[in-house]
């Protein structure tokens, strides 16, 4: 998944914490206020509570697990080599001499 959608999950997963809706809440029924989805979110107050708080620890979850997972190669700029003790030894000794 692109970065995108990592931040989309993670702004949209805040906006879902439990603590910030009672501030959203009113916002989004007010802006649905006479439509069928308002009437719905007005009458199921408390599944709606529910099912926000699931998407916010879903979503923050989601989010911070694909920020954070290895994609290979991909993020490196170079690759490091690795050296054996053999041609370590033989490097220093191309120095000393």
């Amino acid at each position: 998944m692109s970065k995108l959608w990592v931040k989309i999950l993670a702004v949209t997963g805040s906006l879902a914490c439990p603590c910030h809706l009672p501030l959203t809440l009113p916002l989004l029924l007010g802006a649905l206020g006479g439509t069928g989805i308002g009437s719905f979110i007005g009458a199921n107050t408390g599944w709606v509570y529910g099912v926000a708080t699931g998407y916010f620890i879903v979503g923050i979850g989601a989010g911070l697990y694909l920020l954070n997972r290895r994609q290979g190669d991909q993020g490196l700029a170079c690759d490091v080599p690795e050296r054996s003790a053999a041609k370590r030894r033989e490097w220093t000794n191309e120095l000393s001499s």
